[in-house]
Parts: C-alpha cells; sequence; structure tokens
C-alpha cells in the first residue's frame, strides 16, 4: 500500500467529513423535532451539531446506547454495534453519542483502506484503479449516514474485512484441481466467518455473506470431490448461520409462545415480522405513489449498481473469484427494489466493491466527471436533508 496514497486518501476523507459537519450546523431548522424530547438543554456548538445528527434511525441507536430494549421494534436493530458501545465506559448521553461517531467514521476510514487491500488482491499492485476505487467510497453515495453513528460503517468494514480474509485464504488459480480453487490458509478461512457472523449481529443483510461458504460447498464437494475443504466449507459457514438461528432462538424464548403473532409462524422470526408490521416491508408493499419521490432518490444508485452488476458479470471470466459478490449485489438490488424500503440501497449498497470498482475502471470515460460531481453534489444535499430530518432516510 503506498503511504502517499493513503494520505490523498486521507485528505479527502477529512475535507468531506468537516463540509459535512458545517452544513449540519447551518441547516436552519428541522421538520420533525420530536427528538429533543431525549436531549438536554444545551447552547454549546458541538451538542448543536450532534443534537441535529439525532435524526432518523439515530434517534434509536442514540437511546439503545444508553438505555436497555423496552420494544419489541427496537429488535430490529442488531445488537452488535449498539453493545459494542453501550459497553465503553462512558455513561453520559453525548460522550455515548460522539464516541459512537468517532469509532463509526474510523470505520468509514478502515473500510476504505480494507477496500484498497482488496482491490490489490484482485488487480494487482500496480493498478490506479485501487486508488481511485478507495477515493470512490470515501464519497459513497451513503454521504451522512456513513458520518453519524448509524452501524453501516462498522457493518461495512466487518464485510469487506471478511472478504479480504476469504480471498487471502483461497487459491482460485490452483491447476490441481477441476475448480482451480483450493484452501490455502485454513485458520484464516475459518476467521473469516466469524468475521462475517460478528457482521450479521451488526447488520442483517450481512446474512447473504453465506452465499461464499454455500459456493465454496458446491465446488468442493460436487466437483472436487473434497471432503477436507468441503467440511472446511460447512463450519466456516455453520458459524454465521448458528448466529442467525440463535438470535431467532433468543427472540422467540423470550417472547413466545405467550406473544402470538409472529411465535405461531412456520418459520417464527421476529426480525421479519417487526419489519412487516412496523416498516411494511413485504414483496411490492413500497410500491405505493406517496413512495415515487423515494424511487426517484434511490434511481442513479440502482442504476449505478446494475452497470455494475453488467460490468462484472462481462469480467468474471477474468476475475472468476468476484462471482460470489455479483451474486450477492444482485440480490441486495432484488430485494431493494422489490420488498424493502427502496432509498436504504443507498446505504446498504455502500459496502459494495463493485459499484466503486465499476466507476474506477471507467475513470477515464467523459461522463465520470458527471457522475463524480452527482456523488459530491448529493453528499452536501443529503446531508442537509438529513440535518432537516427530511427524507431520504
Amino acid at each position: 500500500m503506498k503511504y502517499n496514497s493513503i494520505w490523498k486518501l486521507f485528505k479527502s476523507f477529512l475535507i468531506l467529513k468537516l463540509f459535512q459537519l458545517v452544513i449540519v450546523y447551518l441547516t436552519p431548522s428541522r421538520f420533525d423535532t420530536s427528538s429533543d424530547l431525549l436531549l438536554p438543554k444545551s447552547q454549546n456548538v458541538v451538542h448543536e451539531i450532534l443534537n441535529k445528527l439525532i435524526t432518523w434511525d439515530s434517534v434509536y441507536f442514540n437511546d439503545l446506547f444508553v438505555n436497555d430494549i423496552k420494544y419489541e421494534h427496537q429488535f430490529v436493530f442488531c445488537p452488535g454495534w449498539i453493545y459494542f458501545i453501550k459497553a465503553l465506559p462512558f455513561d453520559s448521553y453525548y460522550s455515548k453519542q460522539l464516541l459512537s461517531i468517532i469509532i463509526s467514521n474510523a470505520c468509514h476510514f478502515l473500510s476504505v483502506l480494507t477496500l484498497y487491500l482488496i482491490s490489490i488482491d484482485v488487480f494487482g499492485h500496480e493498478s490506479n484503479l485501487n486508488y481511485y476505487s478507495s477515493l470512490m467510497m470515501v464519497f459513497s453515495p451513503a454521504g451522512i449516514f456513513l458520518t453519524t453513528n448509524y452501524s453501516e460503517n462498522l457493518c461495512n468494514l466487518l464485510t469487506l474485512l471478511t472478504l479480504l480474509c476469504y480471498y487471502a485464504s483461497v487459491d482460485f488459480n490452483n491447476v490441481t484441481t477441476k475448480t482451480k480453487k483450493k484452501i490455502k490458509n485454513q485458520v484464516l478461512y475459518v476467521f473469516s466467518g466469524i468475521v462475517c457472523a460478528y457482521g450479521y449481529t451488526v447488520r442483517a443483510n450481512t446474512l447473504l455473506l453465506g452465499i461464499l461458504y454455500l459456493f465454496d460447498l458446491y465446488d468442493f464437494y460436487m466437483v472436487d470431490k473434497n471432503i477436507q475443504f468441503s467440511l472446511l466449507s460447512v463450519v466456516t459457514g455453520s458459524i454465521l448461520g448458528f448466529t442467525f438461528i440463535g438470535q431467532n432462538l433468543y427472540h422467540y424464548l423470550l417472547f413466545c409462545p405467550s406473544r402470538g403473532e409472529w411465535c405461531t409462524n412456520y418459520f417464527p422470526s421476529l426480525f421479519q415480522y417487526a419489519q412487516d408490521h412496523y416498516w411494511n416491508v413485504g414483496f411490492l408493499k413500497y410500491w405505493t405513489l406517496n413512495n415515487i419521490p423515494n424511487f426517484l432518490l434511490v434511481t442513479p444508485v440502482m442504476i449505478w449498481n446494475c452497470f455494475g452488476i453488467f460490468t462484472f458479470i462481462k469480467l468474471l471470466p477474468q476475475y472468476r473469484k468476484l462471482t460470489s459478490i455479483v451474486v450477492i449485489q444482485i440480490i441486495m438490488i432484488f430485494g431493494g427494489v422489490f420488498f424493502w424500503n427502496s432509498q436504504i440501497l443507498n446505504r446498504l449498497t455502500s459496502y459494495s466493491p463493485l459499484i466503486y470498482w465499476t466507476l474506477a475502471l471507467n475513470r477515464d470515460k467523459h461522463w465520470f466527471n458527471y457522475i463524480l460531481g452527482y456523488i459530491i453534489t448529493w453528499n452536501l444535499l443529503q446531508t442537509s436533508l438529513f440535518a432537516a430530518f427530511l427524507p431520504p432516510a
């Protein structure tokens, strides 16, 4: 990794964050001030900025950093990030919030560096793509959500660390096997599963990373007939699987059977029920006239993601190790469009190397400057919307 590149990335990172904080402070008023009920009165400039960052899901995060879960729908906010901050030796509301914001931003920059290392693994040391893709992640379409204390930054970091460990542990150019795959570092391979499982406790969409190990199981068991590597795939994937089962079992034992409702479902999932009941998540449920603005807001990011997917489908013969993350990205976009609240794709896809690699690969095209201009403009506009407690959430 080139230190000059790291320094340039860090300068860009700091400049963006400072601009965002200035915009937050200068945003004149908020559409909804109900979160002020949670806050102590203060005229401090820092507190003023912190207050304006307590909007949308930050209301939940900041509350749960200092208070225990009281209501069923709060279980949707996965505990990995909340209990990490909760365990830190600070008691006051603002100290928890400020520390969580600092840690979140540190995770953002560490994600940028991790993407740089993954890019080296995929494209080699000599490619300028490594720097430019990491720079694009600094100006991620998630924008202000990666500056406040949402769980995305830690989730993105854990997701990219999973990929980094996975790619470092698997040889995709082994000529002795039919699949040309071989696990070259078994400890690192299993460790990738541990990191992945922790990522699931931070954001549930990390469950999709299990596809990495399902692909391996198919290749090692069905094609190569390698029992040792097959068992390693099962063990590593099961770390994530048992975390998923354990979370659902904990919810069931806590609430059922007296709760009724979701407890009687064929697969009794509190997470699925809460998403459906409180956030109206489900097939085409978000396709209403009043949500057209939210679809329009996320359309550039959806186009960007789709272009990235098609770009790397064409490149898979050359970079076949990326097959799993292309499939994961397809599922993510499909879920965001047809099942979830569409605008969250701005945040959920912010981890994806594909979207940053796609821009870096096309940085010499005439339209690249327009895309870059849009990304920077959107970052600043979205920051003002967020500080004013206006969509997109």
